[in-house]
């Protein structure tokens, strides 16, 4: 064979297999990806999830799939324990579709994830009050979810422990021999979480702190 002919012969193969390479790396439709995800998810592999629901948003970014496939995310994070990556989530889906109907199911969701991070009442209560806030913003924004009753409940909840957090800091003071401070604790505690029960006599607490007659000091 004359080598002109073998370079010409093996160029072609070349670009042959060369198509045959693009053409089986060609990227699959949005309904497929979005299913492979979903089978993932199903079967608990988290990243590999993940990582095919984010194809479906970065190849389709103005199909619906793409909206599906990072509420979609969303959940498998949740459902998998991972919070803080759930919220990211749930909040970028905010971000992007503030008027969607699912909107507001991911509003609970940001208020569980808070909820579901909570401590005990002697720990740092950043989560209770994002808890807190992400449930009052949406049972007033969305009122006839059905997710409403449980976003009271669990804002019940939140509220009781931040509650017992802040009697916990009067009852601190108390102990120190700083009655105003642990005056004027007390009282807020009452006047903010009336509905809240203690099994400390709260009226008790108060009349000893402040029975000084010393003003109580803002803390």
């Amino acid at each position: 064979m004359r080598p002109a002919l073998f370079i010409i012969l093996a160029v072609f193969a070349a670009a042959i297999l060369s198509g045959c390479a693009h053409e089986g790396d060609a990227i699959k439709p949005a309904q497929e990806l979005y299913d492979e995800g979903a089978r993932l998810a199903v079967k608990g592999d988290v990243e590999k999830a993940a990582d095919t629901f984010m194809q479906v948003r970065t190849y389709y970014p103005g199909h619906d799939l793409a909206r599906r496939a990072l509420l979609a995310t969303a959940d498998l994070y949740y459902d998998k324990e991972e919070y803080e990556e759930a919220l990211k989530n749930y909040q970028e889906f905010r971000l992007l579709y503030p008027t969607d109907p699912e909107a507001g199911y991911s509003l609970y969701r940001i208020g569980m994830c808070h909820y579901k991070q909570l401590g005990t009442f002697d720990r740092d209560q950043s989560e209770t009050t994002r808890a807190i806030q992400s449930f009052a913003a949406f049972i007033s924004t969305y009122p006839n979810s059905p997710h409403v009753e449980d976003a009271a409940a669990r804002q019940k909840e939140a509220r009781a422990l931040l509650a017992q957090h802040n009697l916990s800091i009067g009852k601190f003071y108390l102990k120190k021999g700083n009655a105003p401070a642990a005056c004027n604790r007390f009282q807020a505690v009452k006047a903010q979480y009336p509905d809240v029960q203690f099994e400390d006599d709260l009226d008790a607490l108060i009349l000893k702190a402040c029975s000084s007659g010393v003003n109580a000091s803002k803390d």
